[in-house]
């Protein structure tokens, strides 16, 4: 996929790609477990996988919505979501691996 640049790009036009976990399911897929308000939970999930290549100094983003307009249940009004941004992470394959990642980075 080529990437767009420019002033009139839109937000949704350099998707990579997407993934989806529904909290209630944090343990499993086939049970759902209703949530603690004030408990925190861990949610692992994989994205859809895609190949790309991200030109040097090209920045990416990482978003988190809450429910996704097409494809998932709306919570109630008023429904609170928190994510602790310093435990979250995103690990990305890199094409050649860690040496790579050296090489490009010295």
């Amino acid at each position: 996929m080529p990437w767009q640049d420019g002033k009139d790009v839109k937000i949704t036009d350099n998707i990579i790609t997407r993934g989806w976990a529904d909290p209630k399911n944090h343990k499993s897929l086939t049970k759902e477990e209703n949530l603690v308000i004030g408990k925190d939970y861990t949610i692992t999930f994989d994205l859809q996988p895609d190949d790309q290549i991200i030109k040097a100094g090209q920045q990416i983003g990482f978003m988190i919505f809450s429910s996704d307009k097409e494809f998932t249940l709306h919570p109630k009004a008023g429904t609170e979501l928190m994510i602790h941004l310093g435990s979250t992470k995103l690990t990305l394959p890199i094409v050649g691996g860690i040496n790579a990642f050296k090489e490009a980075t010295n």
